[in-house]
């Protein structure tokens, strides 16, 4: 029951605050309106309420919805009509955020896909909605006349798009599941330093008439490279912003303009903002992807030869040879070699470990592990594993726990996902501070099933978890190195999770603190029979 009370008021937490950052925001973007007092080239609430639906899900739509409707009663013409174009504003993100699930987007918005999604499902399908609902309404109830139609709808759909394009990529860099290094505080001056430049040039092109606008560009790509999303998203959103106040002002060259030429001016500036700052932030994305998988490839290519016909036969004839001695099947063994077989079988032992992950990493390469998918709860992966690691545990004097909740359903092969939190409650036990504390807890996030294994251990420096998640390689920190391992745990459970539709990622990370790894996966929708 507590548990219960604490989920709802967690989601109306949300709520509220949904619905107060697009109140708010809609009260500054209405200071821009250039038709009827409620239409602007840029509506930052679209953007603020497509990013809620796709983080936390559908359920957010009355916060969307009353927000809306608050919005618009005091602008007229009429509360029926501020009704509809409440639904209209409710809709739009809505279909918008079910389009671009369809399309496979992902949040992190690391490919050429996901930029597309946003772009063309989310901005311009999905705000088709809202503006025909909102501009019928505006028409039907005389408040704008009929051979205005077009023109403000071509405004209201431009605005709405905008907002998605500008609002929604730079709310989402702020979201801690990109598997990228938190920013030294050198990197933070530098890129603040680097959106001020933004802020500083356009101001500086948009007040004189010599239509060099476009010169904004480079330094935006130059954010984009250096900084990914959390640079370009920042740069673009303060680029439109400048540009779009200086519209408003008719200053530069906006000076002379009609609406309409304002209108195209602005909007076609605004877009290729938006644009070259997700498509660039992509491509660089996907281009880096590319080039560290091919690097990794090569290596892990030609280890696991070596290793498969170098080390595979020796250890089966040492293992045989061990089994015949500690066995006596050739005569007693003295009694002081007793201990030094125990020693040699451990090792052993540790070898065919070692030796059956490269077999994995093998199989993961060929793409040749079973894709046998069904419905599982994976609370009871998460019980089921926390009870296979206990033992080691109670022997450390660790403690290993599974937080409370409902059933949550995936499409997955359950032995995989019991290996890969294997790999993670293992690490956790092996790299925490005695007495070790590790706590498993699952949430239901937008479409989204996500695992978090948080531990007090030694954390992971900046430099480690840049390479994380790469094949064969192993932290250089003290207390890292002195415990055994081939350093392909991380990986190959961040390719079983990707195998999944998931991610695996580091979430957050404190030396001396300890670390919280989130595993993500796609809900089982209702339906699903398996593959």
């Amino acid at each position: 029951m507590a548990v219960r009370w604490a989920g709802l008021a967690g989601y109306g937490l949300r709520l509220a605050v949904v619905a107060a950052a697009y109140f708010l925001t809609a009260q500054l973007g209405l200071q821009l309106a250039l038709v009827h007092g409620q239409v602007t080239p840029v509506w930052p609430p679209t953007g603020i309420a497509l990013f809620a639906i796709l983080v936390f899900g559908v359920r957010m739509w009355p916060a969307v919805a009353l927000a809306a409707f608050l919005v618009n009663i005091p602008l007229g013409p009429n509360p029926l009509s501020a009704a509809v174009i409440a639904v209209g504003n409710t809709l739009a993100p809505l279909f918008a955020a079910y389009l671009m699930k369809q399309a496979g987007f992902r949040l992190e918005l690391q490919r050429l896909g996901d930029a597309a999604a946003l772009i063309l499902l989310g901005a311009l399908a999905g705000m088709a909605v809202s503006a025909t609902a909102g501009s019928l309404v505006l028409v039907l109830s005389g408040s704008v006349p009929q051979a205005n139609f077009a023109q403000t709808w071509a405004v209201w759909w431009t605005g709405d798009a905008m907002g998605v394009l500008l609002v929604a990529p730079f709310l989402l860099t702020f979201r801690p599941q990109l598997a990228q290094p938190a920013l030294t505080w050198a990197e933070r001056a530098e890129l603040g330093g680097l959106l001020a430049l933004v802020a500083i040039a356009t101001f500086a092109v948009f007040q004189n008439r010599l239509r060099l606008e476009y010169l904004v560009f480079p330094l935006i790509m130059v954010a984009a490279l250096r900084f990914r999303l959390r640079g370009s998203a920042p740069a673009a959103l303060i680029a439109s912003t400048v540009a779009v106040w200086a519209a408003v002002n008719n200053t530069g060259p906006f000076a002379d303009e009609t609406l309409l030429q304002k209108m195209i001016t602005l909007q076609v500036f605004n877009v290729f903002v938006a644009l070259a700052s997700l498509v660039l932030v992509a491509y660089v994305e996907t281009r880096g992807r590319e080039h560290e998988a091919r690097l990794s490839s090569e290596a892990k290519s030609e280890f696991l030869r070596v290793a498969s016909h170098e080390l595979r036969g020796p250890l089966s004839v040492l293992n045989g040879y061990l089994t015949l001695l500690a066995g006596g099947d050739l005569g007693a063994p003295p009694v002081r070699w007793r201990e030094p077989l125990e020693i040699l079988t451990a090792k052993t032992a540790e070898l065919d470990g070692i030796m059956d992950q490269l077999l994995e990493v093998s199989r993961l390469d060929g793409d040749l592990v079973p894709r046998s998918r069904l419905p599982v709860d994976l609370r009871e992966v998460l019980v089921a594993a926390a009870d296979r690691a206990r033992p080691r545990a109670e022997l450390a004097g660790a403690r290993v726990t599974v937080e409370d909740g409902a059933p949550v359903a995936v499409v997955a092969d359950p032995r995989q996902l019991g290996q890969v939190i294997d790999n993670l409650l293992n690490n956790a036990l092996s790299y925490t501070r005695v007495p070790a504390r590790v706590e498993i807890g699952l949430a239901v996030e937008g479409h989204h099933a996500v695992v978090r294994v948080s531990d007090n251990g030694i954390g992971i420096t900046d430099e480690v978890r840049r390479t994380l998640f790469e094949p064969f390689r192993r932290g250089r920190q003290a207390g890292v190195e002195e415990v055994p391992g081939t350093g392909l745990g991380l990986y190959i459970s961040r390719e079983l999770a990707e195998s999944h539709g998931g991610l695996l990622a580091l979430e957050k990370s404190k030396a001396g603190v300890g670390s919280t790894f989130a595993l993500s996966l796609p809900i089982a929708r209702a339906s699903s029979n398996g593959s």
